[in-house]
């Protein structure tokens, strides 16, 4: 399993090489916003609280460690040619920023492959449309915050899911990664664990909420004990802060706006279709039960805003994506026949 993966992780990361430079240049360049999650960096490096990136995103931890490390022990490539003026730590923080999610989906694309051939026994066909698949959906994924690293992370998660110590392990620190895949791993086990009653699951149930329990913690410690706050704490019309009285709005969006169609409401049907097709077309209806997981992502759209929902609900890929494309190769296994 460990040389297939590194043998598709090399390949991918030699082919693909170009969705690096394009997502490098594009942050340089400011070509599309975005939150600039490479100014963590700098606030280490200087201690400036004008480059601190704030609660809850400066608490993901890991992703923003490895950015960190990227920066302290890989050497800077500059790219020619941009437009702006920018200072050298800021160039280098975001090479470091951009190498970490274009590495993070290179290992997801193999990993996905091995995860679907080997762990869950599915024919090389079905492996292969996981691999497009994935290509597909990653855009839904912002390329330059930490979605793309939480998403890996989330798969390796389901990879270990047969090994009760490293899986026990991973899911615990996952408090330490983002809180959306600990929603996704708490409704999956849930799923498992209590409604289902499968016991083997049950450790892992009980561990997601421990995890999910000392995040909150680190969360309060931060944010009021330690007086530190969270983004947009003193504008009492941050996204945050207006959470209850525009939340439902910004769910509502969803259906009204340009941006919410294309943003959201796509990326919705699209996690939500593998579970519709088999509550209508297979005998075997109770998987389809997992529905529940895209759809409680649906709703940190209250705080997130209208036209993040759709990276929210790709937070669940791992779950729903092998599903799919079982359902592909399926349906085309049937017209080819026809």
């Amino acid at each position: 399993s460990f040389s297939i993966f590194f043998g598709l992780f090399f390949f991918f990361t030699l082919v693909l090489y170009r969705d690096f430079l394009y997502t490098y240049r594009m942050q340089l360049e400011n070509f599309l916003p975005y939150y600039n999650y490479q100014n963590q960096i700098l606030y280490y490096l200087s201690g400036d609280k004008k480059f601190d990136i704030e609660a809850p995103m400066n608490l993901r931890f890991l992703g923003l460690i490895v950015q960190f490390l990227i920066f302290k022990i890989l050497p800077c490539v500059k790219l020619t040619n941009i437009k702006a003026d920018l200072d050298e730590n800021f160039i280098c923080a975001t090479f470091s920023n951009a190498l970490m999610n274009y590495l993070s989906l290179t290992a997801f694309l193999s990993l996905i492959f091995v995860y679907c051939y080997k762990k869950l026994r599915l024919n090389l066909a079905i492996s292969f449309i996981s691999i497009l698949l994935s290509l597909i959906f990653f855009n839904y994924l912002e390329a330059f915050t930490l979605d793309r690293i939480s998403v890996f992370y989330l798969l390796i998660v389901m990879f270990f899911l047969d090994n009760r110590l490293v899986a026990v392990s991973l899911i615990f620190f996952s408090c330490l990664v983002n809180e959306k895949i600990l929603i996704v791993l708490g409704i999956y086990f849930f799923i498992n664990a209590i409604i289902f009653s499968n016991k083997y699951f049950l450790a892992y149930f009980l561990t997601s909420i421990i995890s999910t329990l000392i995040l909150i913690l680190i969360f309060f410690i931060y944010a009021y004990i330690l007086d530190y706050g969270y983004f947009g704490k003193d504008n009492p019309g941050s996204i945050y802060n207006t959470a209850f009285s525009e939340g439902l709005n910004r769910i509502k969006n969803i259906l009204l706006s340009p941006k919410g169609i294309s943003n959201s409401l796509l990326p919705i049907i699209f996690t939500m279709s593998p579970y519709i097709y088999i509550f209508l077309k297979k005998n075997d209806k109770k998987r389809s039960i997992e529905i529940i997981i895209p759809i409680s992502l649906i709703f940190l759209g209250i705080g997130g805003g209208t036209s993040n929902v759709g990276r929210y609900v790709m937070y669940s890929i791992p779950i729903w994506l092998p599903l799919m494309a079982t359902i592909i190769y399926e349906i085309l296994n049937k017209l080819r026949k026809n």
